[in-house]
C-alpha cells in the first residue's frame, strides 16, 4: 500500500481544511440519491472533507479511514460522528449487505496497490445490500499519454518586494530538492502498463506513489467483481462522457439487486 504519506501531519492538516464537494461528486451523489440518504460508508474520510454533507443526508453515517492520524482529525472536525480505524481490503468488523452507499472518494483507492484493488471490490460488494450503489475516483491513465512524468519544476512567484522573493526563492529551491529525493527513492518503482500505471507524480513534492487505471479497464474490473449499471462521471460532472480526459474519473457501479426504500 502506498498511502504512508497520510500520516505526515502537513498533509493530515491540508486534509482537514478541505470542506467541499467536487461538481463530479454532487453529480455522481446525485445520481445515487436514494442510496445517499440510506446507510452510508465512507471510506478514505481524510479530515472529514465529505463528512458533514452526507451526516446532513443519510440515515446513518459512518466513515473509515487507514490512517489512525486523518481519522483522529476527521474526529476532531465531527466529534459526534462515527469514524474508525480500518482496511478497505477487508473492511472487518462491516457484516454483509450493511450500506446503501459506499463512497471512496479523492482517489484513496489508488493509494493501495494495485493487485489489491480486486479486494476492495469484493470488500465493497459484499457489504453492500442488493441495489446498493459503489461511488470512488481513480486517477485517470490516459492523461499520461504513454509516459511516465518528470520531476515538475516549483514555480516561484515574482514579487518587487526582494526580501519576499529571497524567502520564496529558498522555499522553492526546498520543495525542488524534496522533490528530487522523493523521486530518488520512489521512482524505480514506477511502472506503466496498458491498463494501469503505478507513477510517482507531483502530489506533496512526489512523496507518493499512485495507481492510475484505464477507464474502460476498470469499468470490466468492477463488471468483473459483480457489478452492474456502471457509470462515469468527468470533472465537470457530465455522466457517460464520450472520452475522459480529465485527470480523475468517478465510477458508480450498482450491486444488482432491487433497491431499498
Amino acid at each position: 500500500m502506498y498511502y504512508h504519506a497520510y500520516s505526515r501531519q502537513d498533509i493530515v492538516q491540508d486534509f482537514a481544511r478541505r470542506d467541499y464537494l467536487t461538481p463530479a461528486e454532487v453529480a455522481a451523489l446525485g445520481a445515487v440519491w436514494q442510496q445517499v440518504q440510506g446507510d452510508v460508508l465512507d471510506l478514505g474520510v481524510g479530515g472529514g472533507r465529505t463528512t458533514g454533507y452526507l451526516r446532513g443526508v443519510a440515515r446513518s453515517y459512518r466513515g473509515l479511514d487507514i490512517s489512525e492520524e486523518m481519522a483522529a482529525a476527521c474526529r476532531a472536525q465531527h466529534p459526534t460522528a462515527d469514524i474508525l480505524v480500518g482496511d478497505a481490503r477487508t473492511l472487518d468488523g462491516h457484516p454483509d449487505d450493511a450500506y446503501d452507499l459506499v463512497l471512496f472518494s479523492f482517489n484513496g483507492i489508488d493509494y493501495i496497490a494495485h493487485a489489491d484493488r480486486a479486494l476492495v471490490l469484493a470488500s465493497a460488494m459484499r457489504v453492500l445490500r442488493p441495489g446498493g450503489a459503489f461511488v470512488y475516483s481513480s486517477h485517470n491513465l490516459r492523461v499520461l499519454d504513454g509516459r511516465l512524468p518528470p520531476v515538475q519544476p516549483v514555480r516561484l512567484v515574482p514579487t518587487p518586494d526582494p526580501l519576499r522573493l529571497a524567502v520564496r526563492s529558498v522555499r522553492a529551491l526546498g520543495a525542488m530538492l524534496r522533490r528530487r529525493r522523493n523521486r530518488g527513492r520512489l521512482g524505480g518503482q514506477q511502472y506503466l502498463r496498458d491498463d494501469h500505471a503505478l507513477v510517482n507524480d507531483e502530489s506533496y513534492d512526489h512523496a507518493q506513489l499512485t495507481v492510475y487505471v484505464d477507464p474502460a479497464s476498470e469499468a470490466q474490473a468492477l463488471a468483473a467483481a459483480g457489478f452492474g449499471d456502471i457509470r462515469t462521471v468527468d470533472a465537470r460532472g457530465r455522466l457517460d462522457p464520450l472520452r475522459h480526459d480529465d485527470p480523475w474519473v468517478y465510477f458508480i457501479a450498482r450491486k444488482p439487486g432491487p433497491e431499498r426504500a
